[in-house]
């Protein structure tokens, strides 16, 4: 996943949908959620080096008004000033810590955040 935010900028609000993969009941992801220490890290792409170390992230889920309509759970990170002050490519990653154990967040595909160079004048 691809992930584009302006130098200097807090939005937009990182979200990436979870992928529930149903083997679960819902109950039992409820639970985990509630139970659970979201975490968001970013290393830089060039070097290795964490631009962001662990820092509080937040689950969310999406309201639809059709009452049969799939439920939708998204991971968030609300960046801050420090975190998009340089520009470059970065390596992100949620961890979901949870008497289960720990999980790393993306699974199937890497999240990379490509912090841009801010065209609007502040």
């Amino acid at each position: 996943m691809e992930f584009y935010i302006a130098q200097n900028s807090t939005l937009p609000i990182l979200k990436m949908e979870f992928d529930f993969d149903g083997k679960s009941s819902i109950g039992d992801f409820n639970y985990i959620v509630e139970s659970s220490t979201l975490l968001f890290s970013m290393k830089n792409i060039e070097n290795g080096n964490l631009k962001i170390s662990n820092k509080s992230a937040g689950f969310t889920n999406k309201v639809f008004i059709e009452p049969n309509a799939k439920i939708e759970y998204y991971l968030y990170y609300k960046f801050s000033l420090n975190d998009t002050n340089k520009i470059g490519r970065y390596e992100g990653e949620f961890t979901l810590i949870s008497d289960e154990g720990t999980l790393i967040l993306p699974i199937k595909e890497k999240l990379y955040i490509n912090i841009v160079e801010n065209y609007i004048r502040t």
